[in-house]
C-alpha cells in the first residue's frame, strides 16, 4: 500500500470502519511508514478531543423554529438587495453595457480592417517583384514550350 491510499483509509480507520482485509494492508503500512503513523496519531488525538467534547442540548423548540422558517420560504438577503434597486438604474446598467459592447464590436471591426489593407499592400509589393517578370517562367506556356523544343539558355 501507498501512503496516497493509507491517508485516504485513515479516517475510516479512526471509525473502525475498515474491511479486515484492508485493516492488515493499512497496519502494515502503518508500521513501514513513519510519516503516515505520525499523521494517524494526530488524527486520532484529535477525533479523542472531539469525542470526549461537552454535550449541549438544543434550545426548547429550535427544531421547530428551523422548520417553520424554511416553510415559510422566507427570501435571503441577495433577494432583497436585488429588488431594492430601481428600475432605471437597472435600464441605465443595461444600456451601459450594450453601449461597451458596441463600441468594442466597432474598434474590433476597425482593427481587423487596417490589418486586411495592410495585407494587401503586401501582397500587391509582392507581386511586382522581379520574378513576375521572368522572360518565360517555367510554370508558363511559353516556359513549357521553351522546354519542349529543347532551346538551352544561350550565351
Amino acid at each position: 500500500m501507498d501512503c496516497i491510499k493509507a491517508r485516504k483509509l485513515t479516517s475510516a480507520s479512526i471509525d473502525n470502519e475498515l474491511k479486515p482485509d484492508e485493516s492488515e494492508e493499512f497496519v502494515r503500512h502503518l508500521q513501514a511508514c513513519e510519516s503516515c503513523s505520525r499523521e494517524l496519531k494526530e488524527l486520532f488525538s484529535i477525533h479523542e478531543l472531539f469525542e470526549s467534547a461537552e454535550r449541549y442540548q438544543a434550545p426548547y423548540g429550535f427544531a421547530t423554529r428551523v422548520m417553520a422558517n424554511l416553510e415559510a420560504g422566507e427570501p435571503s438577503w441577495l433577494w432583497g438587495v436585488f429588488n431594492l434597486r430601481p428600475f432605471f438604474l437597472r435600464t441605465v446598467e443595461v444600456a451601459f453595457a450594450l453601449i461597451i459592447m458596441i463600441i468594442g464590436a466597432i474598434s474590433g471591426n476597425l482593427l481587423v480592417t487596417d490589418r486586411a489593407v495592410s495585407q494587401r499592400e503586401a501582397s500587391v509589393e509582392r507581386s511586382l517583384s522581379l520574378d513576375v517578370f521572368q522572360a518565360t517562367p517555367p510554370d508558363s506556356i511559353a516556359g513549357i514550350y521553351v522546354m519542349m523544343m529543347g532551346v538551352r539558355d544561350e550565351r
